[in-house]
């Protein structure tokens, strides 16, 4: 009795032997697999699912600064570390109106490193009586501060970005709610990163009753 169940358990050693060099075998299979599937898509462009590359898909690296403020803009939305002038609704101008061309769109000339717009808001017909509403509204400290984003060219107010070697670099444009709100994202020089600190601002303006009115400035600095 003794003999045959000692054969059993014999027997059965052997078994658990065979079943754990099977499921030893089956984990490296398995290991093995999974690396070489991990090899093959390294180096290589994942796509999102819609069969299109998600490198191509993106026009900044993700977490980037660009790609923030892009998605930003985009949105109609400002960065939290921006310095935010405010022109519109809650502003002491109530919105400013601009000058636009035949198809209803903002007319701007772009000069010396410089965007430069034109202000056909009747209450400020030249620069010193823009100056004059701004001081009785909210002080001469405001004139300082605003002055050097408006200019005077042929006896017209202008609204600037980039005067005062403040210069532009380049600029993109979003139209937002149906076209109702355009932002324009500029990026300054690298002389202007430099002596100022000022690497971005975005100017925006809103569309109400078919009038395109100025509404604020953010600036970002490093």
């Amino acid at each position: 009795m003794k003999k045959m169940k000692r054969i059993k358990n014999i027997e059965l050693m052997k078994n658990t032997k065979k079943a754990g060099r099977f499921t030893a075998a089956t984990f490296m299979c398995a290991l093995l697999l999974a690396l070489l599937l991990c090899g093959c898509s390294d180096g290589k462009n994942v796509t999102d699912g819609t069969g299109q590359d998600d490198q191509a898909a993106q026009n900044y690296p993700v977490g980037s600064y660009e790609r923030k403020a892009a998605d930003k803009a985009a949105s109609g939305e400002e960065d939290d570390d921006g310095e935010v002038i405010r022109f519109g609704s809650k502003s002491i101008f109530k919105g400013i109106e601009m000058e636009c061309d035949e198809n209803g769109e903002i007319v701007c000339t772009e000069e010396d490193g410089a965007l430069w717009y034109k202000i056909t808001d009747k209450r400020f017909g030249s620069y010193r009586k823009f100056k004059n509403f701004v001081k009785q509204k909210s002080g001469s400290k405001a004139v300082d501060e605003l002055s050097q984003y408006f200019g005077e060219r042929d006896g017209a107010l202008y609204f600037v970005d980039g005067a005062r070697n403040r210069t532009v670099k380049d600029k993109s444009q979003y139209y937002l709610d149906d076209s109702s709100r355009l932002t324009v994202s500029v990026n300054h020089t690298e002389d202007c990163r430099k002596k100022y600190g000022l690497y971005r601002s975005h100017i925006n303006f809103v569309r109400k009753k078919g009038v395109w009115k100025l509404d604020s400035l953010a600036l970002y600095n490093e």
